[in-house]
């Protein structure tokens, strides 16, 4: 019988999830503006990739416990908590694609080479409808968003997989990890397969983080959740040890317990977690493009600027619309669902949460 009164540590999960998308962050910097000497990202230890997938293993999780916990509202509650800034990041990439010129012929160069053209009308309208894993590629300006649009339409489908019983989303996970073993690019990153693809080489993340909740606190949980991911590291398609690590901070968070100003500030940094993912690639091209090459400001440029869409669009977007009225996350420890994110959600440890 499942301990279902068993409390989950939220506020460790919203550090990790900060964890992850510094990782990507990070990743980004060291890929494309400065030389990754100690061979840390892109297809070895920290790779963002596998922090991405550590975001839709700990979204699963979370999306499983807000269905369970309240239904009524859901969709509410993740039109409100995603979209928003979403559709800001949408919008400021497209206002640095005008001022740094971009266009098919004239592409941003990153310092090491990479290069980033202007992305296409059809691109952007269909990013802003979450389909750019569907029929289309990410927004170039904006490549990270490319996992939103699977986070979402899990979402969407998440009432219905609640109902499921546990042998069809084992064989869920099992198609799905089928598909990411023989379908996913062995040195190149998940947002390189072409549109649907994507969703069904990330399915088996999400939905094994989801049954997890199912599960939770039991041997077969627990090989839900880790024996897919450690036999892809066995056969050399896991890139990196965030996801493995991940699933580490999943299992730990249902045996401790953190109160007080630590807790909280582990939230805020939750909370910062969201926008960061979403601003920090077109932050870095702005700033890039007009002259910045200082480390330290390339770094906490996107960080601020996150702090500040959180505190100035985010908070106050939720206070509008929710129905009960959010706080900031320094104040609260105990309504997690209202600040979940690839992908990072309950919501609170999700991507993008």
């Amino acid at each position: 019988m499942l301990d279902q009164d068993h409390k989950t540590c939220w506020s460790l999960l919203a550090a990790w999830r900060f964890l992850l998308a510094s990782t990507v962050v990070l990743g980004h910097y060291f890929m494309m503006i400065r030389p990754d000497t100690h061979h840390l990202f892109r297809a070895d230890l920290l790779n963002p990739s596998s922090a991405v997938f550590g975001f839709f293993v700990l979204s699963g999780y979370s999306i499983a416990a807000s269905v369970e916990r309240e239904q009524e509202g859901f969709y509410r509650r993740r039109l409100v908590r995603i979209w928003p800034l979403y559709v800001i990041a949408i919008l400021l990439g497209v206002v640095v694609q005008r001022l740094v010129h971009l266009s098919p012929t004239h592409p941003f160069i990153w310092p090491l080479g990479e290069q980033t053209s202007s992305a296409s009308t059809f691109s952007i309208v269909a990013s802003l409808l979450m389909l750019q894993s569907v029929v289309c590629g990410p927004v170039s300006f904006d490549g990270p968003l490319w996992s939103l649009s699977p986070e979402w339409w899990h979402y969407m489908v998440a009432p219905k997989l609640r109902k499921l019983p546990t042998a069809v989303l084992s064989f869920l996970i099992l198609g799905s990890f089928l598909a990411f073993i023989f379908m996913a690019p062995a040195n190149a990153g998940i947002d390189t397969l072409a549109n649907w693809r994507v969703f069904v080489v990330t399915s088996w993340l999400w939905v094994s983080g989801f049954l997890y909740f199912r599960l939770r606190r039991t041997p077969i949980g627990f090989t839900v959740l880790a024996f897919p991911a450690t036999l892809a590291l066995a056969l050399s398609r896991n890139w990196g040890l965030p996801l493995l690590l991940s699933i580490f901070a999943l299992i730990l968070s249902t045996e401790v317990t953190l109160t007080g100003k630590l807790g909280r500030w582990f939230n805020l940094l939750g909370d910062v977690s969201y926008p960061l993912y979403l601003f920090h690639m077109p932050t870095m091209i702005a700033l890039l493009a007009f002259g910045v090459t200082n480390s330290m400001v390339l770094l906490v440029g996107p960080l601020a600027l996150a702090i500040a869409v959180l505190y100035g669009i985010d908070f106050p977007m939720r206070s509008r619309f929710s129905k009960k009225k959010p706080t900031p996350a320094v104040h609260r420890a105990e309504h997690f669902e209202r600040v979940s994110l690839v992908s990072l959600p309950i919501e609170h440890v999700e991507i993008g949460d």
